[in-house]
């Protein structure tokens, strides 16, 4: 095991299981499970990105919230994800500066652990839900922990597909032709 890998692990043993156990009050929705386990986070473990144009510092615990819900819901691409923030028109009209896909992929990077935490939290909620409607019997923690962890690697596999077309390709054309829409 290298280092990296070992502290990567301490760190997330660190985070307890996700907040649906610990909290009085069971969130009611995805976007309460996602607040939550983002509350549960201590705001210095969060790499911020930078300042912007305005000279506000990027929210990072938006930023965190934002990824654990698309990446729940299976939105994976960077792309996609800035272009629903720049449909918002709450975050419009408050002039906050959103991030691009490429900020959103460094947040990524530059914060996995903490973000594997939240989509874990998010997933265990739906699957709790899903139990709850009687779809499933029971739900294991352990494979929550790893589909967190594939979805992350789904998000930037999609990112990378979206980044390096193929040489040659023309803009707007499938240069991956074995992925059909």
């Amino acid at each position: 095991m290298t280092n990296a890998t070992s502290t990567y692990e301490t760190t997330y043993a660190r985070l307890s299981r996700p907040v649906l156990k610990s909290r009085a009050r069971a969130p009611g929705s995805l976007a309460q499970a996602v607040e939550a386990a983002v509350d549960c986070l201590d705001p210095e473990s969060l790499t911020a990105l930078g300042v912007s144009k305005r000279g506000s510092v990027l929210q990072s615990r938006a930023l965190l919230a934002s990824l654990a819900f698309c990446y729940a819901r299976q939105v994976y691409s960077s792309k996609t994800i800035a272009a629903q923030l720049l449909r918002d028109p709450k975050l419009r009209l408050a002039g906050v500066q959103l991030p691009d896909a490429q900020i959103l992929q460094q947040f990524r990077q530059n914060n996995r652990v903490a973000l594997k935490f939240c989509l874990q939290s998010a997933l265990l909620f739906l699957a709790d839900e899903k139990v709850r409607q009687g779809v499933v019997t029971h739900v294991k923690e352990a494979h929550m922990r790893e589909e967190a962890g594939r979805r992350i690697v789904m998000a930037m596999f999609t990112d990378s597909l979206e980044n390096d077309p193929s040489p040659g390709a023309s803009p707007g054309t499938n240069s991956y032709p074995y992925l059909v829409d």
